[in-house]
């Protein structure tokens, strides 16, 4: 938005990917200082790409997200394993009516981790 001679404008992103987590990062560090960053940085791109400042131009933007998807599963995956068997660490084995001490049940098995996995599909935006 242009008001008199100035340009004002409010930026915000999620830190999904590596480069936007470290210009984030470096963005807030710079204090007042962001707005002469950004122009200093566009204007070094207009030159780098002249044909961005033809009437119609369009930009086409590309990133890697910060995990793929095969990752996210696995990091799940893991989080599943260690907190079941923190959980079956803490379960108290106490005795039955006869006396006798009832086995610890065992904790998920790679097929109910996988089922688990899968049901996360209903879940996905993508």
């Amino acid at each position: 938005m242009r008001r008199d001679d100035r340009f004002r404008f409010s930026l915000q992103w999620r830190a999904d990917t590596e480069e936007k987590s470290r210009v984030g990062s470096l963005l807030e560090r710079m204090g007042n200082k962001k707005s002469d960053f950004i122009v200093m940085a566009v204007v070094d791109y207009l030159e780098r790409h002249p044909e961005m400042e033809m009437p119609g131009s369009k930009i086409k933007i590309t990133y890697q997200p910060l995990h793929t998807k095969e990752q996210l599963l696995a990091m799940v995956r893991d989080m599943v394993k260690t907190s079941m068997s923190e959980f079956m660490e803490g379960k108290a084995v106490v005795p039955t009516e006869d006396g006798q001490f009832s086995e610890i049940p065992p904790g998920p098995s790679e097929r109910d981790i996988d089922a688990m996995v899968e049901s996360l599909k209903l879940f996905d935006q993508s």
